[in-house]
């Protein structure tokens, strides 16, 4: 099983609102060069995978 998948860390946060900012939502992406949810607004990751 990928660890980017739906029933994945990073694929149930996808879509939910920021924790650290009030405009942004969580999307796939990477952080430091890891597999990440990260915030499209302020970039702050809320999960990464290493």
């Amino acid at each position: 099983m990928s660890l980017t998948t739906q029933s994945s860390v990073i694929g149930r946060l996808e879509g939910e609102d920021c924790q650290w900012c009030h405009d942004g939502r969580l999307e796939q992406g990477t952080y430091k060069g890891n597999d990440a949810v990260v915030c499209d607004a302020c970039e702050t990751p809320a999960a990464q995978l290493w």
